[in-house]
């Protein structure tokens, strides 16, 4: 009766050993999804959190240049209190003078753009050398109140002089804000 029990005892031993090792088996490939599922949303995590970071490390100097812009693009920098026409054919004329172009037409119409506020658009020939037409459209860049360019044509040189000196012609569209605020 010995012999029975031993066997019998190695056969629950054997028997418990393959129940268990069928069960973990059985559990280790879902289980192992699930670690490789979270491990996945853990890195994808880490990276959202680092992005995250630099764009919070980056916000002084955002910040920084949206002030910037904002003082550059100020709705008084744009807007001129009182300009008129003539106050802007004043300006355009003297922006290009000094240059050594020819300001050969200007003609400029008003169009309003809102209560007391008006869009001035001047329309322009200027003519010279490509040296002379570029210094023009700097000063026209550069003047105050500021003249936003809207359009450009550039019309081939052309000889002008004996001295067969290249003469430019570019015609422009430039627009000019005014605030008619009574003051």
């Amino acid at each position: 009766m010995k012999v029975m029990l031993q066997l019998r005892s190695g056969f629950v031993l054997v028997l418990v050993l393959v129940l268990g090792a069928a069960t973990l088996y059985a559990l280790t490939p879902p289980l192992m999804e699930r670690v490789t599922a979270a491990m996945e949303r853990r890195q994808a995590r880490s990276v959202q959190l680092a992005l995250a970071r630099g764009t919070a490390a980056q916000r002084e100097e955002l910040m920084r240049r949206t002030a910037q812009l904002e003082r550059v693009v100020d709705e008084g920098t744009l807007f001129q209190k009182g300009a008129t026409v003539a106050g802007t054919q004043t300006a355009i004329r003297t922006a290009v003078q000094p240059t050594g172009a020819t300001l050969r037409s200007l003609d400029t119409a008003t169009e309003a753009i809102g209560p007391h506020r008006q869009r001035l658009t001047s329309r322009l020939v200027i003519d010279g050398t490509p040296e002379a037409v570029q210094n023009a459209l700097t000063q026209l860049e550069a003047a105050r109140p500021r003249l936003l360019l809207r359009d450009m044509r550039l019309r081939p040189p052309v000889p002008a002089t004996p001295d067969d000196s290249a003469a430019l012609s570019m015609e422009l569209e430039i627009d000019a804000y005014a605030d008619l605020t009574p003051p």
